[in-house]
């Protein structure tokens, strides 16, 4: 009978657990949901710029498009002063405060507004866009002079 007992003893002792295993479960959950968080952030915030990106040489394409279909010349721009770029006509849009646009080879028509004309015939005034991030990605839009393609290349840095 007495070893029953001290059996029953014991079993209720290893029943539970201790507050420092429970706190080392608590610790290990909250590190593995901030990892799990932060890496949903950081797909979140990429596919944004992939859709600014997406967006960005879509509207070049329109505005190649555009020039093609109406027969007459049409200017993509961008506006360094207010962060916005458009086809000539059409509705601005934002450029992301994150990203940093430079250009080689666009003309500016007036004071902080650079286009990129596309003609009927296919060509277009060309240039080279550079789209920096600040985690230091760079995407570059290369528009051809000659048949007025739109490449897009993402530089390594």
């Amino acid at each position: 009978m007495w070893l029953y007992k001290r059996y029953k003893i014991e079993d209720r002792r290893s029943a539970g657990f201790t507050l420092v295993e429970l706190l080392v479960v608590l610790v290990m959950i909250g590190i593995f949901s901030s990892m799990v968080f932060v890496s949903v952030v950081g797909g979140i915030l990429r596919s944004e710029e992939n859709v600014f990106v997406q967006s960005f040489t879509q509207t070049l394409v329109r505005a190649r498009s555009a020039s093609l279909g109406r027969g007459d010349a049409v200017r993509f721009f961008i506006d360094g002063d207010s962060r916005t770029f458009c086809v000539e006509g059409l509705k601005w849009q934002q450029i992301p405060k994150s990203i940093k646009v430079e250009g080689e080879g666009i003309g500016e028509v007036e004071p902080g507004i650079h286009a990129v004309t596309f003609y009927p015939d296919g060509s277009s005034s060309g240039g080279e866009i550079d789209l920096k991030w600040e985690g230091g990605r760079i995407d570059r839009v290369v528009i051809d002079n000659f048949l007025g393609l739109i490449r897009m290349e993402r530089i390594l840095s």
